[in-house]
């Protein structure tokens, strides 16, 4: 049991850092992340993962990390009070008794994982920590493992008992809200309605109203190309975005749109919009990893509670060899700071 002292005013905020898939690049890249000085100087971070998962990273990253091991998230709380502790401490989940083999799903990894993201969870909603920020996990492990999420965003919304929430990809370029996300291509038509589109756009004008200060100008993408061209290419931009788009304008949003995809992400367009509305994973995905790969950040919308995290998968097949670039995850860790600061 980690014994802490008195709690000390205006302390930085305290992230929980998931290690993420141990079979990945998640493990490698918080320690990276963990040891730079940016995030040293904007927060207090505790890992959530395992020992031997992070003495591994270590050892492939050729860098050490001095923190406190804790062994229960009431650890964290009374370390965290503690003004005299070490900047960073391991929360040791006990998920892996040995590190299981790089650079492949399997059950081991997937459970592990969602092991850690459970404990930073628990840790979000009683208030312990300020915000969460997670390494990535691996979804065809996650289904191994008997946990039938499609990804981080799901477990999360379903962990904090919320309805509408939405992915955010956010970088200081650009910034994209996604109405459907992890579904196949062929069932996005039917899932498309002018009320989760309308929802979708408001969960992005409130995020970036509180990060901008003002209001933002968006961007409805079109579902179809040239935006249906008036209903040729299909009615889903007459039917659904069309209404939400007028919905939002009534409601003194500055919202524009449907906007044919292929026009929206021009150098003159990323520079007219603070953010897009896109209707399908790679409608917004690819542009944005075009623009945005090694800092751009995954926000979830909608939740109690802050999460952050990587914008982009375990890479196994460079997951052990330390050369992991950590430029999303510093990112999206100094995002959960300043998100903690605007929400306080």
């Amino acid at each position: 049991m980690y014994v802490g002292k008195s709690v000390s005013a205006g302390r930085k905020p305290l992230i929980v850092l998931t290690m993420g898939d141990p079979c990945g690049v998640g493990p490698e890249i918080c320690v990276k992340a963990a040891a730079n000085p940016d995030v040293r100087d904007s927060c207090r971070l505790v890992l959530a993962g395992d020992k031997v998962v992070l003495k591994r990273a270590e050892d492939v990253t050729k860098m050490s990390l001095v923190y406190d091991t804790l062994h229960s998230p009431a650890d964290v709380g009374a370390w965290a009070s503690d003004a005299g502790g070490r900047e960073a401490s391991l929360l040791d989940c006990s998920a892996c008794a040995e590190a299981p083999e790089y650079g492949r799903a399997c059950a081991a990894g997937g459970a592990a994982a969602y092991k850690y993201l459970i404990n930073a969870i628990d840790m979000a909603i009683s208030g312990t920590v300020s915000a969460i920020a997670t390494a990535p996990l691996n979804k065809a492990a996650l289904q191994m493992a008997g946990i039938r999420k499609p990804g981080h965003t799901e477990i999360l919304a379903e962990k904090t008992g919320i309805d509408d929430f939405a992915l955010m990809l956010y970088s200081s370029r650009m910034s994209l809200a996604f109405v459907t996300c992890h579904v196949a291509l062929r069932d996005v038509p039917g899932m498309l309605t002018c009320e989760r589109i309308f929802k979708v756009t408001g969960l992005l004008r409130d995020a970036l109203l509180r990060t901008l200060g003002r209001e933002p100008r968006l961007c409805m993408l079109g579902l179809n190309p040239h935006a249906g061209e008036g209903g040729v290419f299909g009615g889903e931009e007459q039917e659904h975005i069309a209404s939400a788009v007028r919905d939002a304008v009534e409601r003194g949003w500055n919202v524009e749109g449907p906007v044919p995809p292929d026009a929206a992400f021009t150098p003159k367009a990323l520079r007219k919009y603070d953010g897009h509305v896109a209707m399908y994973h790679d409608q917004g995905h690819i542009p944005f990893k075009m623009v945005s790969f090694h800092d751009g950040v995954n926000v979830t919308l909608g939740l109690p509670i802050i999460r952050t995290s990587v914008a982009h998968g375990t890479a196994f097949d460079i997951a052990g060899k330390g050369t992991a670039d950590e430029s999303s995850l510093t990112a999206a860790i100094l995002l959960a700071s300043r998100l903690s600061g605007i929400r306080s």
